[in-house]
């Protein structure tokens, strides 16, 4: 926490108070800062004697923390996250290639979100940015239907694999992290649905390559400490022996275009329907879009951005005692989980 307070004062932002959870947390943090610090107990009572005025903007710096979002702009406070310091300069740079992308969206609902995660990138604002009501991969028309063969690019704990099976499909799921694989090889064990699940990444080639593990975050890394093998899509479907590709799902940590390039002969043949994370790198809102209309010019893109559902992961049972206590839901805003979709 006093990092972060010291990283904010270095961006030249004028802290009026700290606002933690727990009064053992305030008691700890009163040693190291100058400033007061306020447990969510004392929220109502800023202003009041010994309290300082309630400030307009708070900053929120992790991402258990952002599910107060929702709390804090209830009593009036813009809510903001980190963005990069250069970020205004990029996205100027680039500003003809998001118009590209934004005219290739279908939907006025597709342009609004995709306009706001730009807006939300600029301002750090979170409430700038829109999050959209259906489950996350699950746009109506741009998911797997009974008979398909789908491609779960990041499979995690297998819970995405297990959605798409329930749709009827056939799924060929990856994980590349080997914790990540065992846990979702134990969650599969057994399953009534149809999925295969590989220890491997999806890249532009067959290699073995370091990264580094980070449980749901786990990327490909030079400077990883592990080794994982990776493949590309057109040289494992030709290995299988697959008759198609119906559906590509791809969450595997800024390795997106790169699985793309590996994959394009297969999007060439087949025009699967697709579902794309388009976030991890600043320039995944343009480059993404762009490369697959390249493969296939009669591509439709509609975009969405997602709140995290932390129901099942990443909260341990304190912060959902906390949660609890507040009234609050496992659904986090971030500036995380934009997907681009395809078909």
């Amino acid at each position: 926490m006093t990092t972060n307070v010291q990283g904010l004062r270095n961006r030249g932002i004028n802290l009026s108070c700290v606002i933690v959870l727990a009064d053992v947390q305030a008691v700890v943090l009163r040693k190291f800062v100058d400033i007061p610090v306020i447990t969510l107990e004392d929220f109502p009572h800023f202003g009041e004697k010994n309290f300082p005025a309630k400030p307009q903007e708070i900053f929120v710096v992790s991402l258990q923390n952002l599910a107060f979002a929702d709390y804090f702009a209830s009593h009036g406070m813009e809510v903001l996250t980190y963005s990069d310091d250069g970020i205004f300069f990029y996205t100027m740079t680039h500003l003809p290639e998001l118009y590209s992308v934004y005219g290739m969206l279908g939907s006025d609902e597709s342009k609004k979100d995709f306009c706001a995660a730009i807006k939300g990138r600029l301002t750090g604002k979170l409430f700038d940015f829109r999050f959209a009501s259906e489950p996350q991969y699950f746009l109506e028309g741009f998911y797997p239907s009974a008979g398909d063969i789908a491609i779960d690019g990041g499979a995690y704990d297998g819970a995405t694999a297990i959605s798409f099976a329930k749709c009827g499909a056939k799924v060929f799921a990856f994980e590349m992290d080997a914790t990540n694989y065992k846990n979702c090889a134990a969650r599969l064990n057994g399953s009534e649905f149809d999925i295969t699940l590989e220890n491997f990444g999806l890249s532009d080639k067959e290699s073995v390559e370091n990264y580094a593990s980070g449980g749901v975050g786990s990327h490909r890394d030079s400077h990883g400490n592990l080794k994982a093998k990776f493949i590309d899509l057109d040289t494992y479907v030709e290995k299988k022996n697959l008759p198609r590709v119906d559906y590509i799902k791809l969450d595997i940590e800024g390795a997106e275009l790169d699985m793309l390039h590996g994959a394009a002969k297969t999007i060439s043949r087949f025009k699967p329907k697709m579902a794309v994370s388009a976030y991890h790198k600043g320039e995944d809102l343009w480059t993404l879009a762009t490369y697959i209309k390249s493969l296939r010019p009669d591509y439709e893109f509609e975009f969405r951005h997602y709140q995290i559902d932390c129901t099942d992961y990443d909260l341990n049972d304190e912060e959902r005692a906390i949660l609890k206590y507040f009234g609050l839901s496992y659904l986090m805003p971030t500036a995380c989980e934009m997907v681009l979709y395809c078909r």
